[in-house]
């Protein structure tokens, strides 16, 4: 049914974006009071808190803000709502689902296809049943997210809107994409890895334009950076006497000094990590155990990492090691076995859920070999490098499927704005028709293996898909 709408011929009545913008939002705000959820839980409920940190005896000042561990800008954001939520009393978590409703809506409506349009040189708009595909999926795999007050999101559709401006805005709107990147870098510290690149994308867009106009728009992207970095910057020299505009990610609780090096301990000896609010399994956090890691660890007697250099002659020493565990967070940051970052039950079937995702990677992975990357350019390479970049240092930790929200993104893009018009069902002859089948049939077969193979390592108690 999905490859015959994606198949269908363009002229068919279509639904303006802002239509379907409006639609998508309505949709959210009608499911999610019935998502089961009823107050926010772990880093939604401390992003939650801290945004009241700008207000401190009866004044407010950015200089308030005293959390080294996240930035300032979504706890900023969240401060209006907080503030009408004190004086109403209503729960926190209502006011979580409007800001994850047009979160939602805003991404998966407005910003992904656009940005895709924008980047294929596409003026025609995208056809209103791959829009629609594309905010299904999204819905279908990561609905229950949008109760609660987090970054992955947020900072993505920041990045995506940062490119999305390059592409179609004068000065004013260059100096826009700047603060949308530091927004996001904000947001998701991993996302400093897109800078250079983002750099790079700005250099060869628009495609022809004189030298003196690239070096404006270079002055206006760097304008708009330090115009969202300088409160960061400030609250940093204020309250913790450091001179940065990054966020420190810094605690008093941590082993090290750094969030970052201390998860490298922790992503040698779990393949995967999740948050559970559940009663059905003894602790809050699913840790699938990784047993190489753990030997590693054992045998090289390893400790915290003093610095990426000692990280990086571990993995130097034991190349073979590495890109096997690699490969399978990479697999694990795929495979999305529940919609939501807080687990209600563990132990209930999920094949469902997870053959659409092997579904949707089947679907792409054929779409991406026809294309074959033969007639990329130079500025859509820039592009794949923005956004799938800060998926690259995920790979070490211990992996969350948000972590790879990016790649994600991209394959439901790839599947319904990529589908080719020419492929439908009825034009294509029945041998190769047959082979597809029998490649789709082993392909999640391989699929459910591996994942049913992760999950016997869930540390106490493996769990089944079904």
């Amino acid at each position: 049914m999905l490859t015959q709408l994606l198949s269908a011929r363009p002229g068919r009545p279509r639904l303006p974006y802002w239509r379907l913008t409006l639609l998508l939002l309505l949709a959210y705000l009608l499911y999610l009071p019935f998502s089961g959820y009823t107050r926010l839980y772990h880093d939604s409920l401390n992003y939650w808190f801290i945004s009241i940190y700008y207000h401190k005896q009866g004044s407010f000042s950015l200089l308030n803000f005293h959390d080294s561990f996240r930035g300032y800008l979504l706890p900023l954001l969240l401060l209006p709502l907080r503030i009408v939520q004190f004086y109403t009393n209503l729960p926190p978590i209502l006011f979580a689902r409007v800001f994850g409703a047009v979160s939602a809506a805003v991404g998966f409506g407005l910003i992904g296809p656009l940005l895709w349009q924008s980047a294929k040189g596409q003026r025609e708009p995208l056809a209103w049943v791959r829009r629609l595909a594309f905010a299904a999926l999204g819905f279908a795999l990561w609905r229950d997210y949008f109760n609660f007050t987090l970054t992955d999101f947020p900072a993505l559709w920041a990045l995506g809107l940062g490119v999305l401006l390059l592409y179609n805005a004068g000065l004013w709107g260059v100096a826009g994409a700047g603060m949308c990147l530091a927004a996001a870098c904000n947001m998701r510290p991993t996302y400093l890895i897109s800078v250079p690149f983002f750099m790079a994308l700005l250099a060869v867009l628009p495609l022809h334009i004189n030298g003196g106009r690239r070096v404006a728009r270079t002055l206006a992207l760097l304008a708009g950076m330090a115009l969202l970095w300088l409160p960061q910057l400030l609250i940093n020299h204020y309250q913790f006497r450091q001179n940065s505009p990054l966020v420190l990610a810094q605690h008093e609780d941590l082993e090290t000094d750094n969030l970052y090096r201390e998860k490298l301990k922790w992503g040698l000896v779990h393949q995967k990590y999740e948050t559970t609010i559940v009663t059905d399994y003894p602790q809050r956090v699913l840790i699938f155990r990784d047993v190489a890691g753990e030997q590693l660890v054992k045998a090289e007697r390893i400790g915290w990492f003093d610095s990426y250099g000692s990280y990086l002659q571990l993995v130097l020493r034991h190349p073979l090691t590495f890109t096997k565990m690699y490969a399978w967070r990479l697999f694990n940051g795929l495979d999305v076995q529940y919609p939501t970052p807080y687990i209600k039950r563990v132990y209930v079937p999920t094949w469902g859920l997870a053959w659409l995702n092997y579904t949707v990677w089947f679907g792409a992975l054929l779409v991406l070999l026809r294309t074959r990357f033969r007639k990329l350019r130079w500025h859509q390479w820039l592009v794949l490098a923005v956004l799938l970049m800060p998926c690259m240092p995920m790979l070490p930790m211990s992996m969350e499927c948000r972590f790879l929200l990016p790649l994600h993104l991209l394959l439901y893009a790839v599947l319904c704005f990529g589908w080719p018009t020419a492929w439908h069902p009825s034009q294509l002859p029945r041998r190769q028709l047959a082979a597809v089948g029998v490649a789709y049939v082993g392909f999640v077969a391989v699929c459910f293996w591996a994942s049913v193979t992760a999950q016997a390592t869930l540390e106490l108690g493996p769990r089944a898909l079904w």
